[in-house]
C-alpha cells in the first residue's frame, strides 16, 4: 500500500464521518430526535422514596401508573404491605414544603407486624 492509497482510505473515513455528523445535526435540528427523547423519558414505574428499616430490611413506596404501593424488601424475600394505594401530591398549592408523612398507621402495623416477631423469638440466655 503506497501513499496514494493511504491518503484515499484516510480521506474517505474522515468523508463518512463527516456525513454522520451532518445527518445528526438534520436529526437534531428537524426535532426528530426530542419526540424520542421524550419518549424515553415517561417512564411507568418509580421509587418514590425507601427507608431502612433494620439491616437486612428496607420498606419503599413504588408508583406504577399512577398508583403506589407500600414493599418491605428483604435480602431474599419481598412483601407486599398495601397495594394499589392512590398517588399523593408531593406539595400542596401554596406549601414549599411537602406535606407531611401520613402513612402513620401503616408504619404502626408494621410495629406490630414486623419488629413483634423479632421480640417474640426466645432468647439464648
Amino acid at each position: 500500500m503506497d501513499a496514494g492509497d493511504l491518503s484515499r482510505v484516510f480521506f474517505a473515513f474522515v468523508t463518512v464521518l463527516g456525513f454522520i455528523g451532518a445527518a445528526a445535526l438534520i436529526v437534531r435540528k428537524s426535532g426528530i430526535a426530542s419526540g424520542a427523547m421524550a419518549l424515553a423519558k415517561t417512564r411507568r414505574l418509580q421509587i418514590i422514596e425507601t427507608l431502612p428499616l433494620d439491616a437486612r430490611r428496607r420498606i419503599a413506596i413504588i408508583r406504577c401508573d399512577g398508583r403506589e404501593h407500600l414493599l418491605v424488601l428483604g435480602q431474599s424475600s419481598e412483601t407486599v404491605i398495601d397495594a394499589d394505594i392512590p398517588a399523593m401530591a408531593v406539595l400542596t398549592e401554596n406549601a414549599t414544603e411537602p406535606t407531611p408523612f401520613v402513612m402513620a398507621q401503616t408504619f404502626s402495623f408494621l410495629k406490630k407486624s414486623v419488629f413483634t416477631r423479632d421480640a417474640e423469638k426466645p432468647h439464648a440466655a
